[in-house]
């Protein structure tokens, strides 16, 4: 599985996303599953080629890749697994 890590721009995110990824690093572990995390700058580069792309963005990216259309936080969430899969990070 590969994680987006949590954006730290504003602290109040952070105080709520920090569990949600522990959660998510928990439940790996717990099934045995390997993980990584990424951080969302590099995730956006590798979706669009820039590092400031914004959620339609990386739903455009998404669209010219699979043919699909995706909701927001789909989109991310299919670019990192993409993201490991291309960077063959659990080979």
């Amino acid at each position: 599985m590969c994680i987006e890590e949590p954006f730290s721009g504003q602290f109040s995110s952070i105080k709520a996303l920090l569990p949600m990824l522990g959660a998510a690093v928990l439940a790996c572990e717990l099934a045995g599953l390997p993980w990584s995390a990424i951080h969302l700058a590099r995730l956006k580069i590798h979706a669009t080629g820039k590092g400031n792309a914004k959620k339609p963005d990386m739903q455009a990216a998404a669209k010219a890749r699979w043919g699909v259309e995706l909701k927001e936080d789909e989109a991310d969430a299919a670019w990192a697994g993409a993201f490991a899969l291309d960077n063959s990070l659990f080979v």
